[in-house]
C-alpha cells in the first residue's frame, strides 16, 4: 500500500513539473483562461482602438485609403497603416489586432519598443502570462471584461514589438 501511495505522489509531482515546464508553449487561448484580469480599457494605438471600423473616415483621413494588403492571412486582412503600425481587420471591417514596432509610440502606461521586462511588470503588474513563440519571449496581459489583450514580444529581454488584440484573434 505504501508503494502505491509513493508511486501516485511521484507521478503527480512529475505531471505538475511537466505542466509548469510546458506552460509557456501553450497557445494564447490557454493563457487567456488562466490569467487574472488587467484593466486595458485605455489601451489604444495612435488614437485607434480594437473594434474601430477600419473603413471609417477617421482612419482614411489620418492614414489615407488602404487597399493593398500587407499579408495574406486566412480570416483577416492585414494592412500597414504607417511605418511601424500594422493592423488586422476581420470580415466585418473591425480592427482586431495592432502590431506596433514604431519606437515613438507608447502604450497607455508608457511602454515602448526597447523597454525591458522589469519595466513592463512595474507598469502593468503581476497578473501576466509568459509564453514563447517564434524565438521570442512574450509577456501578456488580458482584460476579460473588454475582450482585449496586450502582448510584449521580447528579444534579448527588450520589447521588440507589442500587439494589442481582440481576444478573438488566434
Amino acid at each position: 500500500m505504501k508503494r502505491i501511495i509513493i508511486f501516485i505522489v511521484s507521478v503527480g509531482i512529475l505531471l505538475l513539473l511537466t505542466a509548469f515546464t510546458l506552460d509557456q508553449t501553450f497557445p494564447r487561448s490557454y493563457h487567456h483562461l488562466i490569467t487574472n484580469r488587467t484593466n486595458l480599457g485605455s489601451e489604444n494605438v495612435d488614437g485607434l482602438s480594437v473594434n474601430d471600423d477600419f473603413y471609417s473616415e477617421k482612419i482614411s483621413e489620418k492614414y489615407g485609403e488602404k487597399t493593398e494588403q500587407s499579408r495574406d492571412v486566412e480570416n483577416y486582412d492585414y494592412f500597414q497603416l504607417s511605418n511601424g503600425i500594422e493592423v488586422a481587420v476581420n470580415n466585418n471591417g473591425k480592427i482586431t489586432r495592432f502590431i506596433v514596432t514604431d519606437s515613438h509610440l507608447t502604450t497607455s502606461k508608457g511602454i515602448k519598443i526597447g523597454d525591458d521586462k522589469k519595466t513592463i511588470i512595474q507598469s502593468y503588474g503581476e497578473h501576466y502570462y509568459f509564453r514563447s513563440e517564434q524565438g521570442s519571449d512574450i509577456i501578456g496581459y488580458v482584460d476579460k471584461k473588454r475582450n482585449k489583450s496586450i502582448e510584449f514580444w521580447l528579444y534579448d529581454n527588450k520589447v521588440h514589438l507589442f500587439r494589442l488584440d481582440h481576444n478573438s484573434m488566434e
